[in-house]
């Protein structure tokens, strides 16, 4: 880029300098010729007596020409190397910014528009450094409140729950067993929102995958006989073929599937139909329900965090398809909504077979 950029500004000052000299100096030696060639005519004499005159001042003048377009080039090289060199030094400072090195913003004194740019560069990387150290700050405390919130508020969950069964198990009246039922499944919706709280910071964290060559079909007919404690399982229709269907993921990708699953059951009545085929390039997995469908305009922000529709009176925190979502692209794969036929909703995810590094 250097080169580049020096060449163009040296080119551009050699065509504006030595131009207009060879311009003028081609129109001076005509007019010379002309008019040997007329005081020739008027004395009539030969042109050859004035040739000898006319080739030494054309020799001169050729000869001053290459000493002024010698010190135009110099003059160039140094006024190029003025304009180029900061900002080549300006572009490198950005280089090492881009990388977190915020230090060695060069100054510049010229006198000029450069310097201002310098100036205001400089005082850019200042503040864009501050900024950086306040959001590190920020990020940090916000994973040591998170920690501690969900270490300690796991504690007093499971403290609850514990005594909860206990006196469920002891209790003989069918209406307050009832209520200790409901407190006790909030419970465990309390333990889910902390440990998606958790996984979703540690996805944004950049925790590593442990990529290895799993079976999606096995692995969906696993996540079927999760819903077996909650009689759910015969809602479950798969349809997947014989042959394995292979691809390099984590196992956390058992995650995104249970998430869809389990929303495709709360907003159905009937069947939930889960779907998975080899493609050329992945594996290509949906779950498809007989539900209320989402509108096309929120076919986006569903994946976003704390967005949820409200359908049907269903609860939930907005994180369990933000979660799906950047497992999904952790894995190099995409993961969207369409519409069923004749209702509800599709929700299709395509791994690739192996991830691109």
């Amino acid at each position: 880029m250097r080169l580049r950029m020096f060449h163009k500004v040296f080119i551009l000052f050699l065509l504006l300098s030595i131009l207009p000299l060879t311009v003028v100096g081609t129109r001076i030696t005509l007019l010379n010729y002309r008019t040997l060639e007329h005081i020739s005519s008027e004395m009539n004499t030969s042109m050859d007596v004035f040739m000898p005159m006319f080739e030494r001042t054309l020799n001169e003048g050729i000869t001053y020409s290459l000493y002024v377009i010698i010190i135009v080039i110099i003059v160039a090289i140094f006024f190029t190397a003025s304009i180029v060199g900061p900002v080549e030094r300006l572009r490198r400072a950005a280089l090492r910014m881009s990388e977190g090195d915020y230090s060695g913003v060069p100054e510049v004194k010229t006198g000029d528009e450069l310097e201002d740019l310098s100036r205001a560069f400089r005082e850019m990387a200042e503040k864009l450094e501050r900024t950086m150290k306040e959001l590190e700050l920020a990020h940090n405390q916000r994973r040591v409140f998170l920690d501690i919130m969900c270490h300690d508020l796991s504690n007093y969950l499971s403290i609850i729950g514990g005594f909860v069964s206990l006196l469920r198990e002891e209790e003989k009246r069918e209406d307050r067993r009832e209520i200790l039922e409901v407190i006790s499944k909030n419970v465990r919706r309390m333990e889910e929102v902390l440990e998606n709280a958790r996984r979703l910071t540690r996805l944004e964290e950049g925790a590593p995958l442990e990529l290895k060559e799993r079976d999606i079909r096995e692995m969906l007919i696993l996540v079927r006989e999760l819903f077996s404690r909650d009689g759910e399982k015969e809602r479950i229709k798969l349809e997947l073929p014989d042959e394995e269907i292979t691809a390099e993921v984590d196992e956390i990708v058992e995650d995104v599937f249970l998430n869809l699953i389990s929303n495709a059951l709360k907003y159905s009545e009937g069947e939930v139909v889960v779907r998975a085929e080899a493609r050329s390039d992945g594996v290509r997995v949906s779950v498809s329900d007989y539900g209320p469908g989402i509108p096309d305009e929120h076919k986006q922000t569903i994946f976003e965090r704390f967005r949820r529709l409200d359908r049907g009176g269903v609860k939930g925190t907005g994180l369990g398809l933000a979660i799906a979502k950047s497992i999904v692209e952790l894995h190099g794969g995409r993961i969207w909504v369409e519409d069923n036929s004749p209702r509800g909703s599709v929700f299709i995810v395509e791994l690739p077979r192996r991830r691109a590094d």
